[in-house]
This record gives C-alpha cells, structure tokens and sequence, in this order.
C-alpha cells in the first residue's frame, strides 16, 4: 500500500504545508505504511508572495504532482471537508483517484471519511 498525500498549499505558507505533511508522514511511517509526499518546498519557494505560496502555473504543478496517484493505492487528503470544497487542484485529484479506482480518505473532524463516489453535475453556458 502507497498513500499519496494531498493538501491544498495555494495561499498558505511553507510551514503551515510542511507540518500537515509531517505529521500524517509520521503516522503513517509509524504504521509502516509507504507514501508519497508532493510537495517540493523549492517549488514553493518559487511561487511564494507575501509569505504565502501564490502557484503561477498551478496547472502545470498540480499536473507534475498529480501524476504520481497512478503509482499509489489511495489519495489521504489532509484538510477539511470544507477546505477540499475550496482547493482546486485537490478537488482534480480527488476526480482523479475515485475514477481511476483509488481510495480518497479525508480526516475531518477527527475521524477518516471515505469518498467513495462522485456525483458530478455539469453546467454548459455559451458565450455569446
């Protein structure tokens, strides 16, 4: 089992994302349990404004990052129910792992949730 570690870092600073990382990296090494961590601290450093990680590519970053769900049995995003409402690029990769057959996990509120399934409702409107 490998577990790829998902948390959003646009607008946040480079210790807030580190410490998330940590301290599930280290429950999860405690449990002998692989993972993969994303996050690329010069990457970062790159793309920091007033303190704060402002991607300016976010595309391009959350596609090098992503692409290593396909080596990875689940997805453990590291964050809220409401913060994965807000991040994009996890909101991808959370598509990405529930349509490809991996598990999505959550911590909220101090208990694991599962995503099991999607519900996507699309809207089309055309520019005029």
């Amino acid at each position: 089992m490998k577990v790829y570690l998902a948390t959003p870092m646009n607008g946040r600073s480079i210790e807030e994302i580190k410490e998330r990382i940590a301290d599930w990296a280290s429950i999860l090494a405690d449990n002998k349990v692989d993972f993969f961590n994303p996050f690329l601290e010069t990457v970062a450093e790159d793309n920091l404004l007033d303190g704060a990680v402002r991607d300016k590519r976010p595309i391009e970053i959350l596609c090098n990052a992503a692409k290593y769900i396909e080596d990875c049995s689940s997805v453990l995003f590291i964050g809220t129910m409401d913060e994965l409402k807000q991040s994009l690029g996890c909101q991808v990769e959370l598509v990405i792992a529930v349509n490809y057959g991996k598990g999505f996990y959550l911590y909220d509120d101090g208990e694991i949730i599962e995503i099991e399934s999607l519900k996507l409702m699309w809207e089309f409107s055309r520019r005029t």
